[in-house]
């Protein structure tokens, strides 16, 4: 299935989609696998507390440090929706000063997106995480191996040496946040990527910038998001 084009997939305010596991294979069918759910049911985090998933500090954030509005993201970087998703969320961290984002590294692409997300956790060891999620995330398409993220981070000027010790040196630390993530993934019955939890709040798929601003704006007033 061909990639669909942003317009078309982030179009209707009330429609989430999303990448799930079975959408590994060479043509990504993300809607016909995960399915197209709407927004008037998004539970409340129970089965993993809000304050856990915030505590792990290998949990890189970009945004406010005095945030009070904090969007969790699970996230694959061969997952076309979670590309589709990033100049929303910067667009609502410029528009919104009280608002970041922790990225949950949730590799469910097979081995390839496995070495990616290892290859973007190790580079927040030289202070450039976010430089390379979005590298990452702006490459067209799916990123086919190994061999093209290395292209893609060098391209982002990650100095590969440091990149390569730190993979090497702290793989036992990456992958367990790794094993993390996708245990809370499990716990919160996630069904594939991109998946946002919003002040504890799940929200299982991608949207527009304007129905995020929605979201928060009912979380903000104390109103039940629906």
């Amino acid at each position: 299935m061909k990639k669909p084009a942003l317009a078309l997939s982030l179009a209707l305010a009330t429609t989430l989609a999303a990448c799930g596991p079975a959408d590994a294979g060479n043509a990504p069918t993300a809607a016909a696998a995960a399915g197209v759910s709407g927004a008037q049911d998004l539970p409340m985090v129970v089965e993993v507390g809000f304050r856990d998933l915030l505590r792990d500090p290998a949990t890189p954030f970009i945004g406010a440090e005095e945030a009070d509005v904090t969007i969790i993201g699970f996230m694959d970087y061969n997952c076309p929706y979670c590309k589709m998703m990033i100049p929303e969320l910067e667009g609502l961290m410029k528009a919104d000063p009280k608002v970041r984002i922790l990225y949950k590294e949730w590799p469910i692409f097979g081995a390839v997106s496995e070495d990616i997300a290892r290859m973007a956790m190790a580079a927040n060891y030289q202070g450039k995480y976010h430089k390379l999620h979005k590298a990452f995330m702006a490459s067209e398409g799916r990123i086919p191996d190994e061999l093209a993220a290395r292209r893609i981070a060098q391209g982002a000027g990650i100095d590969m040496a440091r990149l390569d010790r730190d993979l090497s040196t702290h793989r036992q630390e990456i992958d367990a946040v790794i094993q993390r993530n996708t245990r809370e993934a499990s716990a919160l019955a996630l069904n594939g990527t991109p998946a946002f939890i919003i002040n504890g709040n799940l929200i299982p798929g991608g949207m527009p910038q304007a129905q995020l601003e929605a979201i928060i704006a009912r979380i903000r007033a104390g109103q039940p998001v629906r």
